[in-house]
């Protein structure tokens, strides 16, 4: 099939139904249940990929289970194709399975024959003016000043609350308590399945200085009553990061003692208290005014890790697992709880419990008389809190109502959500993915060996965060970089987080739409949750390059220490023998595509606002105005350009990995500035008549990245043809494109051939190889013979060699080089199987003119300070030379 993207269905990968004409076609919606739980209209959300010119309107998607009459949807446009038809549509429905067992949806599409104009989502945000949700036969009130989140809720007639509603509270470190000012309420979504209502509240010491901010997201299901809360505390606070190291301790962090939400029941005669630990439990009732299921630690193996260390260096679990006390007497203890408890009387009912309980510790579900308290950051725990500058932590609350004459909703389907999902084949053929094919016809059986022990046996991704027990409201959700081990002499295991470096997220995403694996799913939603509240430096407060930034990996080689999940430590500074030690957020590690992908997956807003918001940090680290001294020079920073020095601006992964984010936030907002960006960092970095030597890409330390650049300028390639824009810019990065890979046609070798130039010879450079076989591909689909033959043998070349030189270490499945393998080994399979795909020319021939050189802001004093640095450095040493001689 040629061309980049097809224009319309085609036949042999559609099903047609006959529901209701020939135009329309069908397609099954899986969804299975893992967990030995019956599930009745369960409220689901699941993200579903359109192929081109296909639907315009959410109208045209229907939904059936067996019958003939289709069931409830509602849809939500969250990604158009450039004809405007819809690409991605996130699909709310209520989804009924029984324990063990498969149902199988049918989405059936009928295409309308006029394309529609139009927004970017059929359902925009908006400010509230009527503060009241109604659901089912309860009606939920918001408070006019505080960020409660609830002043009342009615069920069936009843008060569910007692009088003041519920409240949001933090006590501090001086026991002082506080509530969330209302500053903020947004309608995100409505409609028949599910109304999402934001709050933002601030916390105030004073009227001018915020302690904390509270973001809130309500899910109410009109036909069901059971709320879905997401409750985000917010250190707005910069870190003052002394010296450029980032531990615990820092004077921007925000210390407290617990952060809790308290629902005061309106109880009446007859109250009691139901619960349960597991959810394969039946609950048991207690007649107690104080009870309480905290989980102080994990409860696994390794609770006491090093990995949850405070400010002090001390690790703060007192014990091992969760504890069940009423009325302070111990009635059960155990590993790991996965809760619900329950507040009833002879009228109505109230359950709750909090999503990942034990995973996300120190967490708590208590009663106290007639109040249920949820406790996000409970005041069990032995320490204060910590939060960072610019950090965040968000824990999702379930809530039941049930009255008089409802059914009490028992919760325990909400610690194992149901996943819809479409066949891999479906995925594939939508073409919303890159070069993507199902798993089930990869030929490359050795790869997909390797990828799936990320999944599979005693070294996959969850074995491994047992080993330095990646748990707790910090660390859970992040990797372990077992890769930066593999040389560690010690009692205690190497503590070393991966943060989403190469884009793991968007790893994984690939592997679960090509595999249908569950696994991927979890791993990725984890994942995705950590990387939005810890890793992305969420203040305003500190420069341009490092406001809404993300965090590297942790440091090489070396324990995290007290930085947590921040690079640099000063710890790892007093082993250093470098006189400058330390850093920050930087281009060089930034990942958007798996965060983009994961908003079109899941529908969660908190993506969405990650993608755009690194982009920001993008443009607005290379803003000169925004310098101190701007005003003298007024030349871009070249901070989002750079790689390795601040004087290199040609092709590396600092300026590839801007270009990739910034695509990825055009394609969410559509907002020119971000592909205007884009081409500016194109045109700044590469031509298409480079002189290529004078890059020194033979420095394979300082320099293999490049690679890294001509993969998000094939992505750039790939935009651009799918919208048709076949101009002056099109043509101008497919000429550099073709330029360079012509060069590494004849200059590249495998890198375990020329491991002597690296300074640490380690598995993930026979890794990177993958690389140059994703170039070599791209470059083939847009050159013509005999260039194109060239390059797609070369492209088989490095991927066979790469799998086979990584075979070849025994540390070949740590976690670095599997990444690498999951985010770009699938685009061997998708061209074995697309041999004869091309991309399209541009629209006429354009002269480039030739290269100039990009001097960033401030160039020539930096050039002249370092030339200054040489001379002092020079004649020291002749001087120690002389003195040595005397």
């Amino acid at each position: 099939m040629k061309g980049s993207m097809p224009t319309t269905f085609h036949s042999a990968n559609l099903i047609r139904t006959g529901i209701s004409s020939q135009s329309t076609f069908s397609f099954p919606l899986l969804v299975k249940e893992h967990h030995g739980i019956d599930r009745v209209n369960e409220p689901v959300t699941v993200g579903v990929p359109l192929p081109k010119g296909c639907i315009f309107a959410p109208s045209g998607l229907t939904l059936y289970e067996s019958a003939q009459t289709p069931i409830p949807l509602q849809v939500q446009v969250v990604d158009r194709w450039s004809d405007r038809s819809i690409r991605w549509a996130l699909l709310d429905f209520q989804a009924t399975v029984s324990a063990k067992e498969e149902t199988r949806y049918r989405l059936c599409l009928a295409p309308e024959t006029t394309p529609q104009s139009g927004g970017q989502s059929s359902t925009a945000s908006q400010s509230m003016v009527d503060p009241v949700v109604t659901a089912e036969n309860s009606t939920f009130f918001f408070d006019q000043q505080f960020c409660k989140p609830f002043d009342r809720i009615v069920v069936q007639d009843l008060d569910m609350l007692a009088e003041g509603g519920s409240h949001l509270v933090l006590i501090d470190e001086a026991d002082q308590a506080y509530e969330p000012r209302v500053q903020q309420r947004v309608l995100e979504t409505t409609g028949p399945i599910r109304t999402t209502v934001k709050l933002i509240g601030i916390l105030h010491t004073t009227q001018h200085d915020p302690k904390a901010r509270v973001i809130v997201r309500l899910n109410f299901y009109p036909r069901s009553n059971v709320v879905a809360m997401q409750v985000t505390l917010h250190n707005p606070r910069a870190a003052s990061h002394a010296g450029g190291l980032w531990d615990l301790g820092d004077q921007g962090s925000f210390f407290f003692k617990s952060f809790s939400l308290l629902l005061p029941m309106r109880t009446h005669r007859g109250r009691r208290i139901g619960w349960t630990t597991q959810h394969s439990r039946a609950l048991k009732e207690e007649e107690t005014e104080h009870f309480a299921i905290y989980q102080d630690s994990s409860g696994g193996e390794n609770w006491q890790s090093t990995n949850h260390v405070n400010r002090f260096g001390k690790t703060t679990p007192l014990f091992r697992g969760y504890r069940v006390t009423a009325d302070q007497h111990l009635i059960e203890e155990g590993d790991r709880a996965l809760p619900v408890l329950v507040m009833q009387d002879q009228q109505k009912s109230v359950a709750v419990t909090v999503d990942r309980f034990w995973q996300n510790f120190p967490t708590a579900l208590a009663v106290c008389g007639n109040q249920l308290i949820l406790g996000l950051f409970p005041a069990q725990h032995s320490d204060l809190y910590e939060l960072q500058g610019g950090e965040q932590k968000t824990q999702t609350i379930y809530m039941s109502l049930a009255g008089p004459e409802d059914r009490m909703e028992p919760l325990n389907w909400v610690h194992h959500r149901l996943i819809p999902r479409m066949e891999p084949e479906y995925y594939a053929n939508s073409r919303a993915f890159s070069y993507v094919t199902p798993q089930s016809t990869d030929s490359q059986a050795d790869c997909c060996v390797l990828v799936e022990t990320a999944i599979e046996g005693p070294q996959s991704f969850f074995a491994r965060r047992e080993i330095i027990d990646e748990y707790g409201w910090r660390h859970f959700g992040d990797l372990y970089a077992d890769h930066e081990a593999v040389k560690h002499e010690g009692a205690s295991p190497l503590v070393s987080h991966y943060n989403n470096q190469y884009d793991a997220l968007y790893g994984m995403i690939v592997q679960y739409i090509r595999s249908g694996d569950q696994r991927w799913f979890e791993l990725m939603r984890d994942l995705a949750g950590h990387v939005i509240d810890i890793d992305i430096y969420h203040t305003e407060g500190d420069r341009p390059a490092y406001n809404g930034g993300l965090f590297w990996h942790t440091d090489h080689y070396l324990d995290a220490a007290t930085a947590t999940h921040r690079t640099y430590s000063r710890a790892a500074g007093k082993i250093q023998s470098q006189n400058s030690y330390g850093g920050g957020p930087s281009n060089e590690h930034n990942y958007a595509t798996g965060l983009l992908h994961y908003y079109f997956l899941t529908g969660d807003e908190a993506a969405r606002e990650a993608v755009q918001g690194l982009a920001d940090w993008v443009i607005n680290m290379d803003r000169g105005s925004r310098h101190g001294l701007g005003y003298l020079d007024r030349r871009p920073t070249g901070l989002c350009s750079a790689t390795v020095d601040r004087n290199y601006h040609g092709p590396g992964r600092g300026a590839g990995n801007s270009l990739s984010v910034l695509l990825d936030a055009y394609r969410l907002t559509r907002q020119d500035r971000y592909l205007a960006k884009a081409e500016q960092v194109i045109r700044r970095c590469i031509h298409p008549k480079d002189h290529i030597q004078q890059h020194h890409l033979e420095d394979i330390e300082h320099r293999w990245s490049y690679t890294v650049f001509l993969q998000a300028l094939g992505k750039f390639l790939e935009y651009k043809a799918e919208k048709d824009e076949l101009d002056f810019m099109y043509g101008y990065a497919r000429a550099s494109l073709l330029h360079y890979a012509e060069w590494m046609s004849t200059h590249e070798t495998p890198y375990s051939q020329v491991l002597d130039r690296v300074e640490i010879p380690t598995e993930t450079w026979p890794a990177q190889d993958i690389r140059k076989c994703w170039v070599f591909h791209i470059a083939a689909k847009h050159a013509a013979e005999p260039l194109r033959s060239v390059l797609k043998e070369k492209a088989n070349f490095f991927f066979h060699t790469c799998i086979q030189d990584l075979r070849s270490w025994p540390t070949c499945t740590l976690m670095r080089p599997l990444v690498l393998l999951m985010t770009n080994a699938h685009v061997q399979a998708y061209f074995q199987q697309h041999q004869d795909e091309t991309a399209p020319q541009p629209s006429r021939d354009y002269d480039f003119g030739q290269p100039h050189r990009f001097l960033s802001q401030f160039a020539e004093l930096y050039w002249l300070r370092e030339k200054l640095s040489r001379v002092v450095r020079v004649t020291r040493r002749v001087a120690q030379c002389l003195g040595n001689i005397a």
